[in-house]
């Protein structure tokens, strides 16, 4: 029997959608909720990718037909294979919170699965469906920012001037602040929907 929270879709979607509050107010207002938040986020986004990546992986091992014996190995294999490239990651910043980060965002990717979300039976189908509407969200947010005007509102590229970065977020830091609040307020909404949306979409396919 699988463990299942009342109103799995609230606990799922709510941290997807405070960090999207957590982008626009860093948007708005760079120190509101720290000094470095425009750094911390920034570097967030980065780490999505890989989050969502091996998400995907590690959610279609949990449900996958192999022995628990074997999943176990999957799972720390994955771990420390994604593990190794966010500790790259980490130094490459000279920072080792991304390392926890990586893990807190990880857990909040599968936090639908772990919450019981998916109907029993359905999971794998779950898992394809949200992985699939991340990817989604991910590219569709990069690219409306891409292609939009944008209000600066309190980011400058003096909040980015102390990483040894370079390249247009870093000029226009208004469109990371944008894309994060895009893209985790997104998903949080088709967290929140997710039951339904998937029951809809089997209904008309």
């Amino acid at each position: 029997m699988n463990f299942r929270l009342p109103y799995p879709n609230v606990f799922s979607s709510t941290p997807d959608f405070l960090m999207g509050l957590a982008f626009l107010a860093t948007w708005i207002d760079p120190t509101s909720l720290g000094d470095d938040m425009v750094s911390y986020l920034f570097q967030v986004m980065l780490l999505e990718f890989i989050i969502i990546h091996s998400a995907g992986f590690m959610s279609g091992v949990i449900y996958g037909n192999s022995p628990r014996a074997q999943k176990v190995k999957l799972m720390l294999g994955l771990g420390i294979f994604y593990s190794l490239f966010v500790v790259g990651f980490a130094v490459g910043f000279n920072s080792w919170w991304p390392v926890i980060a990586f893990w807190g965002l990880l857990f909040n990717r599968m936090m639908g699965v772990l919450t019981g979300q998916a109907e029993e039976g359905k999971e794998d189908e779950f898992v394809k469906n949200m992985w699939g509407l991340n990817v989604f969200c991910y590219l569709v947010s990069v690219f409306v920012v891409i292609l939009l005007p944008l209000p600066v509102l309190g980011v400058s590229p003096s909040d980015l001037s102390h990483l040894d970065i370079s390249g247009d977020f870093v000029d226009e830091p208004e469109k990371m602040m944008a894309w994060g609040f895009l893209y985790f307020t997104s998903v949080g909404w088709f967290e929140f929907k997710a039951p339904k949306w998937i029951q809809h979409q089997r209904t008309t396919s």
